[in-house]
């Protein structure tokens, strides 16, 4: 915040600040990732599941991008402030002016040479499998021949899937904890000009990457009870 308030609105050298910052901040908060799946440097829609206001942050460990965020967290105490420092895009779901506006956006970070991330579902899901994916997305990056990369997360501690609390009381409890524990999974590039093709590989894809982490997760909590 402070390089961008004393020198200028530099969206590569602020990407490189948010990074340092993820990485302090994510020590400092116990999260404990486990990754699979390489990323080959490229210009990509980066589609990943909703679990927490935590996922970002895990996604960002390992790659750049700009993510598409509900128009709420512009509004977030100093966290929105760093948002748009970081070139996070804004968009009011429920309006088809502000969705329209996020297409274009989309179009033009690529136009720029960055990638983007979203999160499909709208908003976290604490059900097994991932809720429904919008397909706004899929139909602009069908278009414009950009490949999508699967992100699939899940969280040992399912109370760690944000969804009843508010904001505070889930942050307390999912960093109350010594250690706050997740696996992610980056995929291969899909390239598919039909969007509900791409739509159904992409989410067939996490689907199945979320369901083998869950039982990953319960079988080692299982063995351990034992």
């Amino acid at each position: 915040m402070i390089s961008a308030l004393f020198g200028g609105k530099y969206l590569r050298r602020n990407m490189k600040i948010r990074l340092f910052w993820i990485r302090i901040v994510s020590w400092w908060l116990g999260l404990k990732i486990q990754k699979s799946g390489e990323v080959t440097p490229g210009i990509y829609l980066f589609v990943s599941n909703h679990r927490s206001f935590i996922d970002p942050v895990v996604a960002l460990h390992f790659v750049q991008a700009l993510p598409l965020a509900k128009a709420e967290v512009n509004g977030y105490p100093l966290i929105g402030f760093g948002a748009r420092m970081t070139g996070v895009l804004f968009v009011q779901r429920e309006d088809v002016d502000s969705r329209r506006g996020a297409r274009i956006s989309i179009r033009n970070t690529w136009k720029r040479g960055y990638s983007v991330l979203i999160y499909p579902e709208g908003t976290t899901f604490n059900t097994p499998l991932p809720g429904p994916f919008r397909k706004g997305s899929f139909e602009v990056a069908a278009e414009a021949g950009i490949p999508v990369i699967p992100i699939a997360i899940e969280f040992e501690d399912v109370q760690d899937h944000w969804k009843d609390r508010s904001l505070l009381s889930q942050y307390l409890y999912q960093f109350g904890k010594s250690e706050c524990r997740c696996k992610v999974a980056f995929g291969d590039p899909i390239t598919e000009p039909n969007a509900d093709v791409l739509h159904d590989l992409t989410k067939r894809w996490i689907d199945q990457k979320v369901s083998s982490f869950r039982k990953d997760w319960d079988g080692r909590q299982d063995n351990e009870s034992l």
